[in-house]
This record gives structure tokens, C-alpha cells and sequence, in this order.
């Protein structure tokens, strides 16, 4: 063995690290993954990389994190076109949360709300010297909604306004310096996450035609609280390491929970976990609540197979985004397969 890897190996052995907490081990659903995902990457990739948006280091970090993956195993029974805008999304918000992270607050609003504004307009060319990002907004969404029934259009819409308006007060708050307390955290993020306009195309997906008083219906609002909830404490729990390595760790709960609760990271990974294995009860006795019809009203038998659909489709997304978060590069890298079976993660 030559210095450089004793060296790397003494490193390793001494570096601070974690066991990762597996979070869906009494998760009924498995994963599937969509047989459209490898043309729906190809031409997802090849339409972010005609906006040369990004320098080449940074569109490899994107091409690792494989968005179109996440999209393929989030939404596994989508038509090729669905799926193609379902990648898209993803694409869109991580370019998003791209330009928006550790940028000047001025910078991070006017893009934000060039996002909305695409949307909202989808014919209107954008104004000169605007940020690429609206122009892939605009793109994104003129392309996805042009196949949408009108009320997953307005659903999508209304969840997109919210979304970019916690991904401001999270530049706020990081231009501050200021790290939130757990409840301030969690609040936030539950917004800025990205799930509640996945929430719609997720309908659009299933070929779905769900009626507000379905989808607004507060079993179902807890339904969408407790996954995303748990969506992000398991981005916390496999992305603390890669944000530590580069010192932008502080929007984590992680951190929060170390801030706040003086905990040490151990029991920060068992707070997580606590919190983990709630929102996995409480979103197993609501969804089955909402399937007998126990508090959830019936809309005649053709909806209510649309709503248990929907419902079998959240749980299928929370399993594929627990898979993707191995199975691409984005935390990993090339050892997420075995990360996944022997769960312990070093920091280094």
C-alpha cells in the first residue's frame, strides 16, 4: 500500500461518522421504477444542457444527482410524456434551489419570482437581462400543463407561489445567518421542499380527475403533511454528510436539533427517527381511514378508486425517493448501494 492510500485509510478510520437510520423498514410499499426513465433522461438532460445554465463542474454535480432517476421512481406509472415533464420538474426545482442557495438575497427573490411569473405566463417571452431560470420555468411548465385538467393546473400553480415564497424567507434566513429553531424548520421546509406541486403531478400522472373537496380534505392535507415531512428528515439524514464537507450544513435539522437541543449527533439521528416513525403510523391510519371511508366522505366509485389510487401512488413515491437517494450520486456517490445495506455513513 503506497503513503497516499495509508493516509487516506488513517483518515477514514479517524473521521467522525454516523449509522443511518432505516427509516422505512415497516414501509408496506416497494419500489418501482418507470420503463420510460432512460428516454426520459436522455431528453430531460439534453434540454437543460441546450440552456447552458451551468458551468461544466456544476452540470456534472447535476448529472450525478440523475433528477430524471428520482422522477422515474416517484412517478412509476406515468406516460412517456408525463414522465419527460415529471423529470422536467425536478430538473426545474433543482436549478432553482441552485441559483437561489448562498446567493445574494436580491438575486435569490428576483429569481424566485421569475419562476412564478413564467408560469403564470407561459406565452409571454421573458424580459431581456432576466435570469435563464425563468426562461426554463416557462419552458417546463408551458410543455407540462398543456395536457393538465384545469384544477391540477390551479393546484399546481397555487403550490408553486408557496414554494417560492419559502425558498425566499430560506435566503433570508441564511443571509441573516440565522438557524431556525425546530418548529420554525420544519414549518419552512414543509413549503420550500418541493412535494406539495409534486402532490399535482402525481394526479396528472395517474390520469386522475380529483375533485378540490378530495384533495383539500384535511385527512388529506395530513396525508401530504406526513409525507413530506418524512421526505425531509430523510433528505437530512443522507445529505448532513455531503453538506458538511462543504460547510452548508446549517439548513438541516441536524443542525437545528445540535443548535437548539444541544444534542449530540447520535441523538439527533434518534430525535429524527422518533419523528420518522410518527409521521410512518400516522400516515398508514389516515390512509386507511381515507380508504374505508372512515371521516373521508365517498364521491361515487369511480373517484374513490381514483383516491385510493392517488393514495397507493404517495406510498410508492416516498418508497422511490428513499431508493433514489442510494441509487444516484447525489449523497454517495459511488457507494450508495453499500451505504444502503451496511448504513453506516463517513464523513469524509
Amino acid at each position: 500500500m503506497d503513503s497516499t492510500n495509508i493516509e487516506t485509510v488513517h483518515i477514514l478510520e479517524h473521521a467522525p461518522s454516523y449509522i443511518l437510520p432505516e427509516t422505512l423498514r415497516s414501509w408496506p410499499w416497494e419500489s418501482e421504477l418507470n420503463p420510460h426513465y432512460r428516454t426520459c433522461q436522455t431528453e430531460s438532460l439534453a434540454w437543460l444542457r441546450g440552456f447552458q445554465a451551468f458551468s461544466p463542474r456544476t452540470q456534472a454535480a447535476f448529472d450525478k444527482s440523475d433528477c430524471s432517476l428520482l422522477a422515474a421512481f416517484a412517478f412509476p406509472h406515468a406516460s412517456s410524456f408525463d414522465l419527460r415533464s415529471c423529470c422536467d420538474l425536478m430538473h426545474t426545482i433543482f436549478a432553482l434551489e441552485d441559483f437561489t442557495d448562498n446567493h445574494p438575497l436580491d438575486q435569490a427573490v428576483s429569481r424566485c419570482e421569475a419562476t412564478m411569473d413564467a408560469i403564470l405566463n407561459v406565452d409571454k417571452p421573458r424580459p431581456d437581462g432576466e435570469h435563464i431560470i425563468g426562461e426554463i420555468a416557462r419552458q417546463f411548465w408551458k410543455r407540462a400543463s398543456s395536457n393538465m385538467l384545469r384544477p391540477v393546473v390551479k393546484r399546481f400553480e397555487k403550490r408553486w407561489r408557496d414554494f417560492v415564497d419559502a425558498l425566499i424567507v430560506q435566503a433570508q434566513r441564511h443571509a441573516d445567518g440565522y438557524i431556525c429553531t425546530p418548529e420554525e424548520y420544519m414549518c419552512a421546509r414543509r413549503d420550500n421542499f418541493g412535494t406539495y406541486q409534486c402532490f399535482a403531478m402525481l394526479e396528472q400522472s395517474l390520469q386522475l380527475n380529483l375533485p378540490d373537496e378530495a384533495t383539500d380534505h384535511p385527512l388529506m392535507q395530513s396525508l401530504y403533511k406526513d409525507t413530506t415531512d418524512m421526505l425531509i428528515l430523510s433528505n437530512d439524514m443522507c445529505s448532513y454528510r455531503k453538506e458538511v464537507l462543504v460547510d452548508d450544513a446549517e439548513y438541516n435539522t441536524i443542525t437545528v436539533l445540535q443548535k437548539h437541543l444541544g444534542l449530540s449527533l447520535d441523538d439527533s439521528l434518534l430525535r429524527l427517527l422518533e419523528h420518522h416513525d410518527c409521521n410512518v403510523e400516522s400516515f398508514l391510519n389516515v390512509a386507511d381511514k381515507v380508504l374505508k371511508k372512515d371521516g373521508f366522505p365517498s364521491f361515487g366509485p369511480d373517484i374513490d378508486r381514483e383516491v385510493a389510487s392517488f393514495v397507493d401512488g404517495i406510498g410508492l413515491w416516498i418508497r422511490g425517493y428513499d431508493e433514489w437517494s442510494f441509487k444516484s450520486g447525489r449523497y454517495f456517490g459511488d457507494k450508495g448501494l453499500a451505504i444502503q445495506k451496511h448504513r453506516k455513513v463517513v464523513i469524509a
